[in-house]
């Protein structure tokens, strides 16, 4: 009986690992969409409403996760307390408090720090944030795919781990 459930404790634990991997590319996949989304609803707002941009930060933010609300609302009080600085730092900072819960590469970030500071020139920012946010859709087309091949190979492996585990116990 003792034996019966160590091995569903073993195969139950390889399954979660699994799923924790599969959840990892989820959520990644999830912060590529939700990232492209604020990008392009700021460039939306920028082009028709005229608004400043710590304002429209601010409008962005609203409706959004936790995550991504707290960078946006922590970027415009920056910029609010300080007009001289430098934006790209800001966006470097807030996304540097947060590097453990960003599931974001250094490229995905670096481009939507581009596209951050895009949509802070004056005139005709639209040509450049549009080749950004084709750059990204292609990220999250590759992240899609790269989803769909993992999950399934992380969800097998460690099961296939786990009764390996199981068979080399007995």
């Amino acid at each position: 009986m003792l034996k019966l459930a160590g091995m569903l404790c073993i195969v139950a634990g390889a399954a979660g690992f699994g799923k924790y991997l599969g959840d990892y590319l989820k959520y990644h996949l999830e912060q590529l969409v939700e990232g492209r989304e604020i990008f392009a609803r700021m460039d939306a707002g920028r082009e028709y409403l005229r608004l400043p941009y710590a304002e429209l930060l601010r409008r962005t933010a609203k409706g959004r996760s936790k995550l991504f609300d707290e960078i946006l609302t922590e970027v415009a009080d920056e910029m609010e307390k300080n007009r001289e600085g430098d934006i790209s730092a800001l966006w470097e900072a807030a996304f540097g408090k947060r590097k453990k819960q960003i599931l974001l590469n250094e490229e995905e970030q670096g481009l939507f720090l581009a596209l951050a500071k895009s949509l802070m020139l004056e005139g005709d920012h639209t040509q450049v944030s549009k080749i950004y946010l084709m750059q990204i859709e292609e990220k999250i087309q590759k992240a899609m795919e790269e989803k769909q091949e993992k999950q399934k190979l992380y969800g097998t492996v460690s099961l296939l781990g786990g009764l390996f585990l199981v068979i080399l116990l007995l």
